[in-house]
């Protein structure tokens, strides 16, 4: 925790100037401000000043030992250096005062009792309140750091994710020697280069449309006929922006457990924005093609995302209708 000196500082003057004014209230509802009744000379002031100075460094080493014992519970070491201080301060603000007045120890020490523990009860509650501040704190930047790794493992689950599947595809048209395998490296390369020079938090809805339709057009040459895929957009917002690799794995799913079509749409998909929300939605024909064994990450990692970085802002339903797969994604992000 970072010691505040000057806003402890601050904090103490503020506090003797709303005692003062406290102690001076009955005069001051009559017109009339002083210290106490009677004339001051400069021997007063100069003693008035030296007092408050002692008493604003007693309050600042307990703070400073509270600081440095209390995070690391040394509670003992803490209790003797209080003592130790506390003791200091008292026989320092006697020596002081009695170089300005002859005073008794024992009539001192009764006068003095309270102003020393006053600072040291001072500085314990302005240590407690930063102390409780740093630790609130310190827990919203915890669950930052571990929301940011979550959100860097599932992005790492992803790429290689999309890396292997697509390297499964070029293999297949390399392996027959098809003239589209070129075609295929190329796209892939374009994929690769959004993968690894679009890696911020955020990126343009534009850029990941762009994205999903290299996706599919890589996808699309794993046929000799192009299949039947229909994609519609509207963005009326054109600076929206959206984690990268979001709406991808739908279009993935369709196409790894779709059934895949040459004479009829078996694929639709809409992109709509605005100035606050973004809707997507796509449809698929269901495959007979049985899911891999163990399963894909895709829909269940788009999910994790949209908890952790739409937490209440947005709205996912996935269903199974009359042989199709519908997914309807609702985002609110807003301006």
């Amino acid at each position: 925790m970072k010691k505040r000196v000057p806003l402890f500082s601050f904090t103490f003057l503020t506090f003797y100037v709303l005692a003062i004014v406290a102690r001076q209230l009955p005069g001051l509802v009559r017109g009339r401000f002083s210290f106490s009744e009677g004339s001051h000379s400069l021997a007063e002031w100069v003693q008035f000043s030296g007092d408050i100075l002692i008493y604003y460094l007693l309050a600042l080493g307990t703070y400073l030992l509270l600081c440095w014992f209390h995070p690391r519970k040394k509670y003992l070491s803490l209790f003797v250096a209080l003592l130790l201080v506390c003791t200091a301060a008292f026989f320092c603000a006697l020596f002081w005062t009695r170089l300005f007045q002859d005073v008794r120890m024992s009539r001192y020490f009764q006068f003095v009792i309270i102003p020393v523990s006053a600072q040291v009860v001072f500085a314990t509650i302005f240590y407690l309140v930063r102390y409780t501040q740093y630790k609130d704190l310190q827990q919203v930047e915890l669950q930052l750091q571990n929301r940011q790794t979550e959100l860097s493992l599932l992005r790492s689950q992803i790429n290689p994710h999309f890396l292997f599947n697509h390297l499964n595809n070029i293999y297949s048209l390399v392996y027959e020697q098809n003239t589209l395998a070129l075609p295929a490296i190329s796209g892939l390369s374009e994929l690769l280069r959004y993968m690894l020079y679009y890696g911020n938090e955020r990126v343009l809805l534009t850029t990941e449309i762009s994205y999903l339709e290299k996706y599919i057009a890589l996808q699309q040459l794993r046929f000799e006929y192009p299949s039947m895929v229909e994609v519609t957009q509207n963005c009326g917002d054109e600076t929206a922006q959206i984690p990268p690799f979001l709406l991808i794995p739908f279009v993935e799913n369709a196409f790894k457990h779709g059934q895949v079509s040459i004479k009829e749409n078996w694929l639709k998909i809409e992109i709509t924005s605005d100035l606050h929300h973004l809707n997507f939605s796509c449809t698929n024909i269901i495959g007979t093609n049985r899911k891999d064994i163990t399963g894909g990450i895709g829909l269940t990692n788009v999910k994790q995302r949209l908890n952790l970085l739409y937490p209440g802002l947005h709205r996912l339903e996935i269903s199974d209708v009359d042989n199709l797969f519908v997914v309807k994604l609702q985002i609110r992000y807003g301006k």
